[in-house]
C-alpha cells in the first residue's frame, strides 16, 4: 500500500487510518525534519563535495558537536542524496563514509578507508602499502568526498607525536588524491584541526549545537521543531506537541539533544499505536522517557518531566546538554584526568 504524504490538513491526515501499523512505524523511523542547523550541515557537505570539480585545491571541512546533536543523521542524509552505483569494474561511491577506530594511527586510518571501500585485505600490509592501495581504490571507486567519522579518536594529549603524524598523513592523502575530506566528531577534534598540517586545509567548520531554552529565539526554534514533527507524524490527528506546557516538558526531558527528542517522539508514536490511538499523549511520552532516557547521564538526577506538575524551577535552571557537558567526556582516560595545567593546541601539535 502506498504511504500517503504528510499534510497538516485534517482531511488528508485521516488517510493514515488505512495504513498498517508496520508501514507507519517504518515511516516514522525514517522521519527527518530539515530544520535550519541540519540544513547548515548538509550545505557544508555540499560545498566541500562540489569543490572536487573546481580544478583547484579541494575544500575540506569539519562537522563537530557532542553526541546526539545529529552529525551522523546529516552524513547519512547526504549519502542518500549521492548513492553508490555498481559498474562492471567497481562500485562507484561518490560519498565515502569512514569510521575511525579508537587511538587511530596513520596505518589504522588507511585500513579503515580500505575497509569502507570493501577491500577484503584491508588490514594486511605496511602503512605505505595500505596507503598506496587506498589511493588507488579511492580513484577506482570514483570517490568525490571522504567523510571521516569519529575524528576525535585522533585526539589524545598523551600521544601528541602520534597525533601529529596522523595529521601529516591526512595532509598527504588530500594532496595525493585531490579528494575533499570532511571530518566529523566530538568538539575536542578541534585540537587536531589546529595542527599546522591541517589548520589551513580545513577552513569550512560547523559546530552543531543542542537546542536551547534560554533565549526567546531558542524557544521558538525548539517549538518550531516540535510543530514540524507533529505535522510529519503518520497519525490521523495532531498531537499538539508544541503546546506551551508540553513543549517545556519536552525540553526538560531531552535537554535540547536532537537524538533524545527523536527518541521521545518516535517512541511516543509507537505507544500511541499500541493503544490504537491516533494521537500521542503525555502518558505515552512518560512511558518512553522511563524506558529509554531516565538512565542517561545528563537526565539521571531528575524526575520524569511528563509525570505530575511541571517543575518550573528546573526549567528556569536547565542548560543545553552541550553547555553542561562534563569536562573530560569523550577523552581517553589518561587525557581526561591529566589537568595539572591548561594546555594549548600549539603545545602538542606545533600550531600557531
Amino acid at each position: 500500500m502506498a504511504i500517503p504524504r504528510d499534510s497538516p490538513k485534517t482531511g488528508e491526515r485521516q488517510r493514515w487510518r488505512s495504513v498498517s501499523p508496520e508501514e507507519r512505524i517504518a515511516s516514522v523511523n525514517q522521519l527527518i525534519v530539515l530544520h535550519p542547523r541540519f540544513r547548515e550541515g548538509v550545505e557544508l557537505l555540499q560545498r566541500c563535495h562540489e569543490s572536487i570539480h573546481s580544478g583547484s585545491e579541494p575544500m575540506c571541512g569539519a562537522l563537530l558537536g557532542v553526541s546526539g546533536v545529529g552529525k551522523t543523521s546529516v552524513i547519512d542524509h547526504f549519502r542518500k542524496l549521492h548513492p553508490a552505483r555498481d559498474t562492471e569494474t567497481a562500485t562507484q561511491q561518490p560519498v565515502l563514509k569512514v569510521t575511525l577506530q579508537p587511538e587511530a594511527r596513520p596505518k589504522g586510518i588507511a585500513a579503515d578507508i580500505l575497509l569502507a571501500l570493501g577491500d577484503p585485505a584491508w588490514s594486511s600490509g605496511t602503512v605505505q602499502t595500505l596507503t598506496n592501495r587506498a589511493v588507488k581504490l579511492l580513484q577506482r571507486c570514483q570517490v568525490e568526498l571522504i567523510v571521516l567519522d569519529e575524528f576525535h579518536h585522533l585526539f589524545d594529549m598523551d600521544r601528541a607525536k602520534v597525533m601529529t603524524k596522523a595529521a601529516q598523513w591526512l595532509k598527504v592523502l588530500i594532496v595525493n588524491t585531490k579528494i575533499p575530506i570532511v571530518v566529523c566528531g566530538m568538539p575536542e577534534a578541534e585540537h587536531v584541526l589546529r595542527a599546522e598540517h591541517t589548520e589551513r586545509r580545513f577552513k569550512e567548520r560547523l559546530q552543531l549545537k543542542c537546542f536551547t531554552w534560554r533565549t526567546p529565539a531558542g524557544k521558538r526554534e525548539f517549538c518550531g521543531m516540535l510543530k514540524k514533527l507533529d505535522l510529519s507524524l503518520p497519525l490521523a490527528e495532531e498531537s499538539e506537541l508544541a503546546e506551551p506546557e508540553l513543549a517545556e516538558r519536552f525540553y526538560l526531558a531531552c535537554r535540547g539533544i536532537p537524538d533524545y527528542l527523536m527518541t521521545l517522539v518516535r517512541g511516543g508514536f509507537v505507544e500511541a499505536l499500541r493503544r490504537k490511538s491516533e494521537r500521542v499523549e503525555r502518558e505515552d511520552l512518560a512511558r518512553v522517557y522511563e524506558q529509554k532516557l531516565a538512565h542517561q547521564r545528563v537526565l539521571v538526577e531528575q524526575s520524569n518531566p511528563f509525570i505530575g506538575s511541571l517543575d518550573q524551577g528546573a526549567l528556569d535552571r536547565v542548560q543545553p546538554a552541550d553547555d553542561a557537558r562534563t569536562a573530560g567526556v569523550g577523552l581517553t582516560p589518561k587525557a581526561a584526568h591529566r589537568r595539572k595545567r591548561a594546555a594549548t593546541a600549539g603545545d602538542y601539535l606545533g600550531g600557531r
